[in-house]
């Protein structure tokens, strides 16, 4: 009987990030913004002790606007905490000393999970659902959203799937504590499920409302009319007949709005 199984590919750390407006960008810098991005990720690493994590990934290939990079699981914890700071430090220094276009800004994504190493001619890359996983989560509109609202100093906005959270974050392998991360309910195509923002350096609106966006007042307040009363009659006697309209409290009732949180 023929076996239906097959074997499972190596776990990888998943990175993969992108640069805001790229196309607002002029095309004659494109390139050059292309390749400069490997060159700010390995300089990210080597603000946080770990170059060699950069030097010893699995894979790596540009998407045009952005990289994406699979690196060993073990070092999931490094992606999901002091790489994500170091990131924000290199973009901070990058745009300081005017190294490229001013103003440099990421959203970045990191998950975890079974892919194809590359083969002998380079083909199926990084391929699985994990990969997949990776770039919805990046193109999602809750980590969009961050960059959206913040200020130009809020360099980086990363969004971490559910099971890398739980693996590097929950289990306290990552130095920063889950309180700094918010979690989010992500859809995107025919991807659905839970993820966490995480943003080393909040500005802007995020400070002021959170990293998710606040809901819309309703425009529609139902008013109450008090029933008017009959106008009351005066007597000989000076007593009032009829009934008396005594003013009252008017109560609205606002709506609450809950978060969904993570698994």
């Amino acid at each position: 009987m023929e076996n239906d199984w097959a074997e499972l590919p190596p776990y990888r750390a998943l990175l993969v990030v992108d640069v805001k407006d790229f196309s607002g960008l002029p095309g004659r810098h494109h390139a050059e913004l292309t390749d400069a991005i490997p060159g700010i990720l390995r300089g990210a690493f080597e603000r946080c002790g770990a170059v060699e994590v950069w030097r010893e990934k699995r894979f790596a290939e540009s998407t045009g606007d952005g990289h994406s990079a699979g690196f060993p699981s073990a070092v999931l914890p490094l992606l999901v905490g002091p790489f994500l700071r170091s990131l924000q430090d290199e973009l901070d220094y990058r745009a300081r000393v005017d190294a490229g276009p001013a103003g440099l800004r990421m959203r970045a994504s990191v998950t975890v999970g079974p892919v194809t190493d590359p083969n002998r001619d380079g083909v199926s890359t990084g391929s699985g659902e994990a990969r997949v996983e990776n770039h919805r989560l990046l193109d999602s509109a809750p980590v969009r959203d961050l960059l959206t609202r913040s200020g130009p100093t809020t360099r980086v906005a990363a969004i971490v799937s559910a099971r890398a959270f739980e693996d590097a974050v929950l289990s306290g392998y990552a130095t920063d504590p889950p309180e700094l991360y918010v979690p989010v309910p992500v859809r995107v195509k025919k991807f659905a499920g839970d993820a966490y923002l995480r943003v080393p350096s909040p500005t802007g609106d995020l400070l002021r409302n959170g990293f998710l966006p606040q809901p819309a007042p309703s425009d529609q307040t139902a008013s109450v009319e008090e029933p008017q009363a009959p106008p009351a009659q005066w007597n000989s006697v000076g007593t009032v007949q009829g009934d008396v309209h005594q003013s009252r409290d008017h109560i609205h009732h606002g709506g609450t709005f809950h978060l969904r949180g993570g698994r």
